[in-house]
């Protein structure tokens, strides 16, 4: 994309060199073309010029048609590969692929000129300052990839992106306690104390919960292939149906006519994106009336509402039930410590269900 076209008073001075008008005087102002931090550059115009354009010799990308001409590979060059040849690869489900194009947006626009290996520990980390922790911990664990792959390449001998500080993301959302939880469970309505409470029993998600079927219940076992880890082995999961399990899937079962266990008659009948029955909750749906059971209860006055627990909260609330009984949650949460390996074997494509216990 081309710069915007400088102003008149402007057009003589050399790029990131502003002229500024205080009272009888004019000063001159650099613009750090990374950072775009302003920085003064006194008012003798000829110094400030010699400045300008050091700064920008040592700042300034190298032109496209002069990388092009020396076979100078930019980080937009790479990325362009990356998005070519190794992220179809992948497989990588939407909400990942959609925050990777966005992050490599990011990179490309600050840093997408610069030969990928000039790029320097500080170029990514005064990157990352711009943002507040989660979406620069996204962005480093990005450009952690597209450096790696460049040295794959033979395009870097080393890898800056690793050598950056991590961003610490203080939680800032409060725990959901038991008394919390009972609490929200008996001011709910009915379809959504079936959620919460095959929530807390089987650790799985609201994704999860929410595509739970009735002909997933087989032989004494409740079926589930979790949305995040799907294409892994412990991400299908094989549930021993307990006594509080059992008591709470015949709950679900009542007089609407549903394949899913998580269902409600809504006020119309109409088609509705991600539903494949009209009787179906969506994530969206348990997040929400969640919510507002939640803001509507004495419990919650003293808390702030972006400290307030959300229906995420039950996960880490059964974990802990789990753990005071002695019971190891690692499988039936999905959660692995080593690394995670295909469900498929390389010659045919049998699934490795994960057996697990429930209460």
């Amino acid at each position: 994309m081309s710069p915007r076209p400088r102003k008149r008073k402007n057009i003589a001075l050399p790029q990131n060199l502003y002229e500024q008008k205080r009272a009888a005087s004019i000063t001159y102002r650099y613009r750090h073309p990374i950072n775009k931090t302003m920085h003064p550059m006194g008012s003798n115009k000829v110094k400030a010029i010699q400045a300008a354009k050091l700064l920008n010799d040592t700042l300034m990308p190298h032109n496209d048609l002069v990388s092009n001409v020396l076979g100078v590979v930019t980080v937009t060059n790479h990325i362009e590969w990356f998005f070519k040849e190794i992220v179809p690869k992948r497989e990588y489900a939407k909400n990942t692929l959609i925050m990777w194009t966005g992050k490599c947006n990011q990179i490309k626009a600050v840093l997408g000129d610069h030969p990928i290996e000039s790029v320097s520990v500080k170029d990514i980390s005064d990157l990352m300052a711009t943002m507040t922790a989660r979406p620069a911990q996204q962005l480093r664990q990005c450009a952690i990839d597209l450096f790696k792959t460049a040295a794959g390449r033979g395009l870097v001998e080393s890898n800056p992106a690793e050598l950056t500080n991590k961003p610490v993301d203080k939680k800032s959302r409060k725990r959901l306690t038991a008394d919390q939880y009972s609490a929200i469970l008996e001011a709910s309505p009915l379809w959504l104390q079936n959620a919460m409470q095959i929530a807390l029993i089987t650790l799985q998600r609201r994704g999860d919960v929410s595509r739970m079927r009735f002909d997933g219940v087989k032989e004494g076992y409740l079926y589930v292939v979790q949305e995040k880890t799907q294409k892994h082995d412990t991400g299908y999961l094989k549930i021993s149906v307990g006594d509080d399990l059992k008591k709470v899937i015949s709950e679900c079962r009542d007089d609407t006519a549903s394949p899913y266990l998580i269902h409600r008659k809504h006020e119309k009948r109409i088609e509705r994106t991600n539903c494949d029955h009209w009787t179906q909750v969506t994530p969206e749906m348990i997040t929400r009336e969640f919510k507002v059971v939640r803001d509507s209860l004495e419990i919650f006055e003293g808390i702030t509402m972006n400290t307030r627990p959300t229906f995420h909260e039950i996960r880490a609330l059964g974990i802990k039930e789990y753990k005071d009984v002695g019971f190891d949650p690692q499988e039936l949460a999905g959660h692995s410590s080593e690394k995670m390996t295909k469900n498929y074997d390389s010659d045919h494509e049998e699934i490795r269900w994960i057996e697990t216990k429930t209460r």
